[in-house]
């Protein structure tokens, strides 16, 4: 990752000054290349993070490594999770293009961030800090929104690029081209991704499987309702289709046979006197295919699966804002199915999740203002949740009394639940001087549990990507997960220097996890599934604390130096325990060359060992690692190269973020830590026309 400061001021924006710090950005591993930009109100300021100069990557949600308080919990090479101050899945909210829609696997094989084109992603945002109503229905955990090319008007352009990785042998070919007069425009993309080998470790062992083969493809028109194309009103068509086959998911206990799904979204931005109005409605259509199988050995004491699964789901958005005030309501719904059969038993079949419906309604009003040196955003958002499932079944149901007494007790139960959320966000900035501002924030949040902690009746793994191997039940009735956040910081930005702390802390009631299970028929239906320690989603207490800190010293007009480090703690509240799947510290140094066209980069990242793990959840402990990573590249007018090599000494080491092996017969154990990618040399190349 490289952190190559070359600006830092405040802008003028509409509706609301803006906070800018540019970072030019060469990413480690698997990162991409990126451009991070700080920009939004200055109460709230935004991280983005641009993959213009592209580098190996088919999961975008890898981007956020670049950013202070961001990580990435990845249960395969295609499934990055993206996880902010320790609050990773749907705790985080993930949009696209300000689109937040359901993914269709119950295990999160395709998660939010799987689904945008590559060739199409200008840059991901990230709110540092605490996020406001404005930034989406749930931000407890923060909100990630992936910003894709939109039509350019009078513009004909075309862009094509291609990238090669040596470990896993991973190929990328994507182009995107712009057709457009001052009132049509039309926008056409694809990708064509492959993964044709397993990756391999330091020592030279095999992570299986990891291959996959991926397609993304699609198209918008735009419609300008402006008298000239400097004025942003415009309503338009987008359309998004992906396709994942043959994937695997070496973390999770099965693999991705076919993901296909199908994406539109109506938009439009119009202007009414010194008002901007925003709206959407977006729709998607997902299937999922995944099994035990095809990818990864059944050993003969395991009973073949399949598992299919599908989603539909709306999101709706309108608002209406000026320089001060901007007002807003949301809708969300969505609809899940997941069976499971086995195709070597035809009367084998069970109802993972059956006609579950999650939907979401709220509206928000957020303001803000400059008094004197005080910059202040206040906003607040009520939400109504109802949720509901169909009955369920199992097919073994008659000869196992403990999957039937689960089974009548959750058709008997009262499946349909509503709830009210609010959210209420204060965020300040001082400016103490030209060079220093003070930054705060106070926040109360509330979430829901997701449909999985809700409705899974039958202990399995299907839990929202946990990615722990073991087996888990739901809770119809759970409660709202209640937040208290802080946040106080600083920006300092002096001649060469520029350094940004933030430290936090979040008290959490009513978070939901896993708990042992004491109910004796969840306990002996998973003992006959093999598992002896059934979890249960519940309502505990926990909270999260930290820092994280981003730097950089502008050495000369050539060469600049950068740090980023993070440090976050997880902790039970109500019994003496830690939180599950934490990102260990880490500290990242790097220095950076850059002329003309000419940029290279040379960086350390150092991961603390993680001691601190959940005993409730039986997490395993992971040791200390240093990675060296360098790349050279050369941009031109219409024409940029870039190679480099990542994890440079070919170390072995264990990602404490994902999760554990689940494949039998291979060069690594069942049950131990997931390692990390060995020696990786990797060539990227891009032009436009």
């Amino acid at each position: 990752m490289k952190l190559n400061l070359s600006e830092y001021s405040l802008l003028s924006a509409l509706p609301v000054a803006a906070l800018s710090t540019l970072f030019h950005c060469n990413a480690q591993a698997d990162e991409i290349i990126e451009v991070i930009n700080i920009s939004g109100s200055v109460a709230t300021p935004i991280m983005l993070v641009s993959p213009k100069d592209i580098s190996p990557t088919v999961d975008i949600a890898q981007a956020v490594k670049a950013l202070p308080g961001a990580a990435v919990n990845a249960n395969g090479p295609l499934t990055g999770m993206v996880q902010y101050r320790g609050l990773s899945g749907d705790r985080v909210n993930s949009k696209i293009d300000g689109a937040s829609l359901a993914s269709a696997g119950p295990n999160a094989m395709d998660t939010p961030l799987s689904y945008p084109s590559i060739s199409m992603t200008e840059r991901v945002e990230l709110y540092r800090g605490i996020a406001p109503v404005s930034s989406g229905i749930d931000t407890l955990g923060g909100s990630v929104n992936v910003i894709q090319t939109q039509v350019q008007f009078e513009q004909h352009s075309a862009e094509l690029a291609g990238q090669y990785q040596t470990n896993g042998a991973r190929t990328a070919i994507s182009g995107k081209a712009n057709l457009a007069n001052d009132s049509h425009g039309i926008l056409v993309f694809a990708d064509d991704m492959h993964g044709n080998d397993n990756s391999e470790t330091g020592n030279g062992n095999e992570i299986s499987p990891t291959t996959y083969d991926k397609q993304v493809f699609g198209g918008q028109y735009r419609f300008n309702l402006a008298d000239n194309t400097r004025q942003n009103e415009s309503i338009g068509i987008n359309y998004l289709h992906s396709e994942t086959t043959d994937a695997g998911t070496p973390a999770l206990p099965m693999d991705i046979d076919f993901i296909r799904t199908d994406r539109v979204k109506f938009d439009g931005i119009h202007t009414l006197n010194d008002w901007e109005i925003n709206w959407h409605l977006a729709y998607s259509d997902a299937r999922h295919g995944m099994d035990n199988f095809s990818e990864r050995n059944l050993m003969p004491s395991m009973g073949a699966r399949y598992n299919n699964a599908d989603s539909t789901s709306y999101d709706a958005h309108f608002s209406i804002s000026n320089e001060q005030w901007q007002w807003g309501v949301d809708s969300q719904l969505s609809e899940h199915d997941s069976v499971i059969t086995n195709p070597e038993n035809p009367m084998f079949l069970v109802d993972n999740f059956s006609g579950v419906s999650d939907d979401k309604y709220s509206a928000f009003v957020q303001w803000q203002q400059a008094f004197n040196a005080w910059h202040w955003e206040l906003g607040a958002r009520v939400k109504y949740y109802q949720s509901d499932a169909e009955q369920v079944s199992h097919s073994m149901a008659m000869i196992m009394p403990a999957v039937n007494l689960l089974m009548q007790r959750f058709n008997n139960a009262d499946r349909a639940q509503s709830e009210t959320g609010i959210d209420a966000v204060i965020n300040g900035r001082y400016q103490v001087s030209p060079e220093l501002s003070w930054i705060m924030g106070f926040a109360h949040k509330q979430s829901p549990a997701s449909y999985q902690q809700r409705y899974l009746w039958v202990p399995m793994q299907s839990t929202g990507g946990l990615a722990d191997g073991r087996t888990y039940v739901g809770d119809v009735s759970l409660a709202l997960e209640t937040a208290y956040q802080f946040e106080l910081g600083a920006d300092y930005h002096a001649d060469k220097l520029t350094i940004s702390p933030r430290v936090f802390y979040h008290q959490i009631d009513d978070y939901i996890q896993g708990i042992p299970s004491t109910d004796p028929a969840v306990i002996m239906a998973a003992a006959m599934m093999g598992d002896s320690n059934p979890m249960q989603f519940a309502n505990v207490d926990a909270a999260l604390m930290g820092i994280d800190i981003n730097a950089n010293y502008q050495l000369n007009d050539e060469f600049s130096f950068d740090m980023l480090a993070n440090y976050i703690s997880g902790e039970r509240k109500d019994i003496d325990d830690n939180l599950y799947r934490i990102a260990p510290p880490k500290i990242l140094l790097g220095i950076n060359y850059q002329h003309n066209g000419w940029r290279a980069r040379m960086e350390a990242v150092g991961f603390s060992a993680q001691n601190n793990v959940s005993s409730t959840q039986l997490e395993q402990t992971t040791s200390g690692y240093g990675l060296f990573n360098a790349s050279v590249g050369y941009d031109a007018d219409t024409w940029g190269l870039q190679a480099g090599v990542d994890n440079l000494f070919d170390t072995e080491y264990e990602d404490h973020l994902a999760g554990y092996n689940r494949v039998m017969g291979g060069d690594l154990m069942p049950g131990e830590r997931m390692p990390g990618v060995g020696l990786q040399a990797w060539v990227t190349g891009e032009y436009r026309f």
